[in-house]
């Protein structure tokens, strides 16, 4: 018969018998421990996550006061060897910054007027 490749499923002859069990009891395993240990992970992924966040922090804090204290350190080693090398100088460095008693700049408001012309 001409058909008679289409009256047995290909499919049937490859999952069959105790290689087919095996296959599903492998799938079964492998979904149950995915389900299973799924909500662990994420709950483990969650704890590290935050602890590594607060510790972060915590270095950044510590890195930082450091870092600004070695800063004021060498502002003030080089204030000295500024004071005692270059009297005669008539610029400094600090004599362009900003005090921090002077008020924020604050901007000018404009009324608009429709009747005024442009």
């Amino acid at each position: 018969m001409i058909y008679s490749q289409f009256q047995h499923n290909p499919m049937q002859n490859r999952f069959s018998g105790t290689r087919g069990w095996l296959a599903f009891v492998i799938g079964l395993a492998f979904m149950t421990l995915a389900l299973v240990a799924l909500p662990f992970l994420l709950l483990f992924g969650a704890i590290t996550f935050i602890a590594l966040s607060l510790f972060g922090r915590v270095f950044l804090k510590r890195q930082l006061a450091r870092f600004q204290k070695q800063q004021a350190s060498q502002e003030l080693h080089s204030e000295e060897f500024q004071g005692s090398q270059f009297k005669e100088t008539a610029f400094k460095e600090s004599m362009f910054k900003e005090s921090k008693s002077t008020a924020p700049r604050q901007g000018r408001t404009f009324e608009h007027n429709p009747n005024e012309p442009v």
